[in-house]
């Protein structure tokens, strides 16, 4: 049977007959090239994810930024309004207590609000994942 590559009297991997005939130079050279290429790869898609959780942490920041400047404006002109409705049935006093309490209340929530979503684990997934696959697929190559 006649082939058209030169007989080198060797085999390649699993008896199949198909061989690399790169120098060893030229391989390792491109092992080494192709490692270079994936740790980027790598590096690149962590860079993405940490980007989107930093971009989700300023969300969270800006609700409890904005929690506090809510709480003055309404404090301020709806409180005022409330408190002169409740004066009309209760003493001066009461009514205050009674519309800052509402709009505490409000704050607080806002508050927990934006403290569960800085809670919110931050965990680059597809970065754990690619990496564990990358050295599941390196043990794999070393032992072959």
């Amino acid at each position: 049977m006649a082939t058209d590559r030169p007989e080198t009297g060797r085999e390649g991997p699993g008896e199949t007959g198909v061989f690399d005939e790169r120098a060893n130079s030229e391989v390792v050279a491109s092992l080494i090239a192709n490692l270079q290429a994936m740790i980027k790869t790598q590096f690149e898609l962590a860079k993405l994810e940490v980007v989107g959780i930093v971009r989700d942490k300023a969300v969270a920041i800006g609700l409890f930024v904005g929690a506090g400047l809510f709480g003055l404006y309404v404090l301020a002109f709806a409180g005022v309004s409330g408190a002169n409705a409740l004066m009309l049935v209760l003493p001066a006093w009461a009514a205050w207590l009674i519309i800052t309490g509402v709009y505490l209340l409000v704050m607080l929530v806002l508050a927990l609000v934006g403290l569960r979503l800085l809670k919110k684990p931050s965990v680059p997934e597809r970065t754990k994942q690619e990496l564990e696959t990358t050295k599941e697929w390196a043990k794999g190559q070393v032992q072959a």
